[in-house]
């Protein structure tokens, strides 16, 4: 049985690419929360530990693997997730806390209003210039 997100558990989202988020007014752009090829998205849970904590995850578990510095992270609490009629499903590979947003509707359009509402009630964390590219 696979085990749910907890709808209180906050979360974050690496922020690998410009164009994730504005950097004028310091938000979270659509693109941050749209599924992959797979029909997920991936993030990761966040309870109970710092921003420098999130950072070594994203800097050791995404960066090493996609080969993108990690310019910060989108923060959400998984009950906006699920109000979208989304679930947040545990993954815990590569890491214990990592988790997916799955069941996106297949319509793209669709996709992208879900994404857009999300990126709206994220928190957007970006790391200081001089940690962004350190392995923390």
């Amino acid at each position: 049985m696979e085990e749910l997100v907890s709808p209180s558990e906050p979360t974050a989202r690496f922020i690998t690419q410009r164009s994730y988020y504005r950097s004028s007014d310091k938000t979270v752009k659509h693109n941050a929360y749209m599924p992959n090829k797979n029909g997920e998205t991936s993030i990761y849970r966040t309870t109970g530990i710092t921003d420098s904590e999130i950072y070594k995850i994203g800097q050791k578990y995404v960066r090493e693997k996609i080969g993108r510095s990690i310019k910060g992270h989108a923060e959400i609490v998984t009950s906006e997730i699920i109000k979208h009629e989304l679930a947040v499903k545990a993954d815990p590979s590569p890491h214990p806390r990592h988790a997916n947003i799955i069941d996106w509707p297949e319509d793209k359009t669709k996709q992208r209003i879900i994404a857009v509402e999300l990126a709206d009630k994220a928190l957007l964390h970006l790391i200081p210039h001089n940690l962004s590219g350190s392995s923390i």
